[in-house]
């Protein structure tokens, strides 16, 4: 199966924040952050479905088998940024 990674980038001014589905791993990224999303892309179909909540939050939905998903924070492991906020 062939691997998919897609990365978003906070330009903002301030934070935003992106949740990934179904498992609800949220993360917080500062002006300048990078998330970066690694797994097995599906056979046919989209690869993820992104849907914008507002100017500042987006929800992920990646397709394909997503059991041994990767997130990298800056390019370096950052599955335990989630859920870690500087705002409220």
């Amino acid at each position: 199966m062939a691997k998919m990674q897609q990365t978003f980038g906070n330009d903002k001014d301030g934070p935003i924040y992106i949740s990934v589905e179904p498992w609800p791993q949220c993360f917080e990224l500062e002006p300048g952050d990078k998330l970066t999303l690694v797994w097995d892309a599906p056979v046919t179909g989209d690869a993820i479905e992104i849907n914008f909540i507002n100017d500042r939050e987006l929800v992920l939905w990646p397709n394909g088998e997503i059991d041994d998903i990767q997130y990298l924070f800056n390019g370096e492991p950052g599955k335990d940024r989630s859920w870690v906020f500087k705002h409220q």
